[in-house]
């Protein structure tokens, strides 16, 4: 049975630290303040931010009646599932990979820096 824009929006909002908020003046989803995915407003598909360009052409490649791009993604790392061809697993697995990159871009928090003791002033 496909899945229904709010079923996938839903699964998205799932996530771990996972909030709404606009991308490109579209709703959206993000995890740490990264590009999860969004609902696409026009087409029946969840939009999905890919780790590359070559991992987007392979899975346009392997998976053609569930993966597709419009021409306003032929030139960056994203591309759209369609919700017909979806499964809630399916799903599920494609933005625990990217909440993944996501976790594995984030900048490692470096221990504090000690404050620097201060000079004693000589007094005259």
């Amino acid at each position: 049975m496909p899945l229904t824009k709010a079923e996938a929006r839903k699964i998205a909002l799932s996530f771990e630290g996972a909030t709404e908020g606009p991308y490109f003046g579209k709703p959206a989803i993000f995890v740490a303040e990264k590009f999860l995915t969004r609902v696409h407003h026009k087409e029946e598909a969840m939009v999905l931010a890919i780790g590359s360009m070559e991992m987007r052409d392979v899975m346009l490649e392997a998976e053609p009646k569930l993966f597709y791009i419009t021409d306003h993604y032929k030139n960056f790392p994203y591309l759209l599932a369609r919700l017909s061809k979806l499964t809630k697993e399916t799903l599920k697995d494609l933005l625990a990979a990217r909440v993944k990159q996501i976790e594995a871009k984030k900048p490692k928090r470096r221990a504090a820096k000690k404050p620097a003791v201060p000079l004693k002033k000589k007094v005259r």
